[in-house]
């Protein structure tokens, strides 16, 4: 692990860490956009966000899919890194890196369990590995709002953006509404670029 970490924080020397973060948003926007265009009749207050890999282009959703989580996992090093400090339990914050790389595979691991096949194995390790990826999403974002409410150099924006998500998460759980699982979605994109960009211009 130690070796992984050492890499990453190598990395991270080179490139910021922030553009990480937007690559992997961008990546995933991609996916979406020309997956949803190339898709007559698909309606977001209906139809899943995994519906799309069943549509013409749906091949370009599941890429965006695997290259969003695999480019995320540095960002998620990252802001790991830029909330240590000594209020913060160090235990909790690596617990909210494990769930937030964890979260990030998951999501690459779903580009290759589309929706596409009749296959009962294949629909159940897509269900849990979507399960995985929003309940990780859900308790880090919370953890996060608790490390930037600690920290002065993090603004309100970041501690109520942060519940915000995981609040948009926990009423998807509730009712499963395919248009909250669309709001879901975008909600950790602008959280992910939100903080993104904050790390590039601050140069944390």
């Amino acid at each position: 692990m130690r070796n992984i970490v050492s890499y990453f924080e190598e990395l991270l020397t080179f490139i910021p860490g922030g553009v990480f973060g937007l690559l992997s948003v961008s990546f995933a926007l991609i996916g979406i956009i020309i997956a949803f265009f190339s898709f007559p009749g698909y309606n977001l207050f209906f139809c899943d966000v995994s519906y799309l890999a069943t549509g013409t282009m749906g091949i370009t959703f599941n890429l965006g899919l695997i290259f969003s989580g695999i480019t995320v996992i540095p960002f998620n090093f990252y802001m790991s890194k830029i909330i240590e400090y000594d209020q913060i339990n160090q235990k909790l914050r690596k617990f909210a890196l494990s769930l937030s790389i964890v979260s990030s595979t998951t999501l690459s691991l779903l580009g290759f369990f589309p929706v596409l096949t009749n296959n009962i194995l294949i629909l159940l390790i897509h269900g849990i590995l979507a399960l995985v990826t929003f309940l990780g999403v859900t308790i880090y974002c919370i953890l996060y709002g608790i490390f930037f409410f600690k920290n002065s150099k993090f603004t309100l924006v970041h501690v109520l953006l942060s519940f915000f998500v995981s609040i948009i998460f926990i009423f998807y759980f509730t009712n499963r509404w395919s248009i909250i699982e669309w709001f879901s979605v975008f909600s950790i994109m602008i959280w992910i670029t939100f903080n993104a960009i904050f790390a590039l211009i601050k140069k944390y």
